[in-house]
């Protein structure tokens, strides 16, 4: 009769405790990323880059949406460290302005809450060699869909410059 009752009380306690599962694997938080949010602005990036066109930025790139490249920076004469594309306006101008680049995705290497980076490659133009880069786009779900709210690019902007049928002379 004892071991009954005790039965029946840890079994009600058991009851009301929360399961291991979930202290282990705590809720999504609805503003975070899924895994397949962003593989989708993965995609969206390339298209960015690669095969431009306004309705992507319109859906993809947040209105608060900035770029920052010193890489792009050297190409067009800005002091290193400003943002090279301060608004959505200009980026997709710029976009507009420029020819699509070959765009391939090396590795995703992290799709966290906020966060994705990712390492790529172009190759084109006069040289045809692989320019190697890294992004890392910084994303929001302020409107309810995931966004792209920034982009930090780095790139080896030597090889780009002989691809885009430019030299440069080493010294030292």
């Amino acid at each position: 009769m004892r071991s009954s009752l005790v039965a029946t009380a840890f079994a009600g306690s058991a009851m009301a405790l929360p399961s291991l599962g979930s202290i282990f694997s705590p809720r999504a938080d609805p503003t975070c990323l899924t895994t397949a949010e962003g593989n989708e602005l993965v995609d969206a990036y390339v298209r960015l880059i690669s095969n431009y066109q306004d309705a992507d930025c319109e859906k993809y790139c947040a209105d608060d949406f900035v770029d920052r490249s010193d890489s792009i920076n050297t190409f067009i004469f800005k002091p290193l460290g400003e943002p090279t594309f301060a608004t959505k306006k200009i980026f997709m101008d710029a976009q507009n302005a420029n020819p699509p680049f070959p765009l391939v995705v090396d590795g995703i290497d992290v799709i966290a809450c906020e966060t994705i980076a990712l390492r790529w490659h172009a190759t084109f133009g006069a040289a045809n060699l692989p320019s190697r880069g890294i992004t890392i786009i910084g994303t929001t779900k302020k409107t309810g869909l995931p966004q792209i709210k920034s982009l930090d690019v780095e790139f080896n902007s030597l090889i780009w410059l002989l691809n885009m049928g430019g030299n440069y002379t080493w010294t030292g």
